[in-house]
């Protein structure tokens, strides 16, 4: 199914930290922004209009430009913002940042269009094939693993790390514990297996 310029459905974008992108342009840079924030630095674009653009979005953008007010803007229904494949950047210091780690994640001046706009960053498919991290660089949980069938209570708790810890009741009393492993995946009671579980107000076997 093909879409215009600038009207994009939700389910074709993906969030960044402080915006959005389609779903392969937004994977590609939130992995970059963890490297990126090693080094200590987040990327970032300059404001609400500053990646995915609405049409609406980018009329009005235009109108300044063409009134004076404004700076260079694409013609409404053929900036790449619309497709949701560029970004503009709000500081030099993340210029600097995505010319020495961006292209092989797809993002680089070189293949940008605007070249007189030092901030005006495009999107390259076909360089970073790997999972979107998130825009804060965390990747989604585990599914939660599946719990008995006789369950009469569940309960979902973070650690202080962040990971989870989930615990089941079932009918005879018995709490069953299972806890997202560090090394991804579950632990413990995982796929109904008894493997650490606890009597109400006793510690288990």
């Amino acid at each position: 199914m093909s879409y215009e310029n600038g009207r994009l459905p939700h389910s074709e974008l993906a969030p960044i930290a402080g915006g959005q992108l389609t779903r392969a342009a937004a994977a590609a840079w939130n992995a970059m922004n963890v490297e990126a924030r090693k080094d200590g630095l987040e990327l970032r674009p300059t404001g609400s209009m500053s990646s995915y653009r609405t049409y609406a979005q980018q009329e009005y953008l235009w109108g300044l430009y063409q009134s004076g007010r404004g700076n260079l803007a694409a013609f409404p229904g053929t900036s790449n913002h619309g497709w949701g494949l560029a970004v503009d950047l709000a500081t030099p210091e993340m210029r600097q940042m995505l010319d020495r780690i961006g292209a092989k994640y797809g993002w680089s001046k070189q293949w940008s269009d605007a070249p007189s706009e030092w901030w005006h960053i495009k999107y390259q498919p076909g360089h970073y094939t790997g999972p979107d991290p998130g825009p804060e660089g965390r990747p989604a949980p585990p599914p939660i693993p599946k719990p008995p069938e006789d369950t009469v209570a569940i309960c979902v708790a973070t650690m202080q790390d962040g990971r989870f810890e989930v615990f089941v009741e079932d009918k005879s009393g018995q709490i069953w514990h299972a806890f997202q492993a560090k090394t991804g995946g579950w632990a413990g009671a995982e796929k109904g297996k008894n493997a650490a579980w606890y009597s109400l107000g006793t510690p288990g076997k």
